[in-house]
C-alpha cells in the first residue's frame, strides 16, 4: 500500500494504521472516506482505547484499595483477639486478687479479737507506766521530806 496509489491519500502525520483502517474502509464500501473521517474513526478508536485502558486502571486501584482495606480489617480483627484475650488474662488476675481480698479480710476478722485485746494491753501498760511515774515523782518528794526531817 503505497501511498501514491490512494486517490486520497492521508496526510504524512497519519499512522499507517489509520491507512490501513483508511483503505480497508475504502475497500468494503463504494464511498470513499475523506482524511477527516480516517482521523475521526482513529480519533474514536484511541478514545475507546484510553478508557478501556483508564478502566482497567481505575478497577486495578480499585481492588488494590480494597486489598488494603481488607488487610486493614485482618489487622484489626487479630488486634482485636489480643485485646481480648490480654483483658481475659486481666479479669483472671482481677478475680484472684478478689479472691485473695477476701482471704485477708476473713484472716483479718480471725486476728481482730486478738488485735483489739492487744490495744487493750497496751493502754494497760502505758497507764501503768504512767502510775509507775507518779509513784516515782512522789517517792522522790517523800526522800526529800524525810532528808529535810532528818536534819
Amino acid at each position: 500500500m503505497s501511498r501514491s496509489t490512494h486517490a486520497h491519500s492521508p496526510t504524512p502525520t497519519t499512522s499507517s494504521r489509520a491507512q490501513s483502517l483508511h483503505s480497508s474502509v475504502s475497500h468494503q464500501s463504494n464511498q470513499t472516506f475523506s482524511a477527516a473521517d480516517a482521523a475521526r474513526h482513529l480519533s474514536q478508536e484511541h478514545v475507546s482505547r484510553a478508557s478501556q485502558e483508564m478502566f482497567r486502571k481505575v478497577a486495578d486501584y480499585i481492588r488494590a484499595e480494597m486489598l488494603a482495606t481488607g488487610e486493614d480489617y485482618k489487622l484489626l480483627e487479630n488486634m482485636n483477639i489480643v485485646t481480648k484475650d490480654r483483658y481475659s488474662e486481666l479479669a483472671g488476675v482481677a478475680q484472684e486478687l478478689m479472691q485473695e481480698v477476701g482471704k485477708l479480710r476473713t484472716t483479718y476478722s480471725d486476728f481482730e479479737p486478738y488485735l483489739e485485746r492487744i490495744d487493750e494491753i497496751s493502754q494497760q501498760a502505758e497507764t501503768i507506766s504512767n502510775i509507775a511515774a507518779e509513784l516515782d515523782e512522789y517517792t522522790k518528794s517523800l526522800e526529800l521530806r524525810l532528808k529535810r526531817i532528818s536534819k
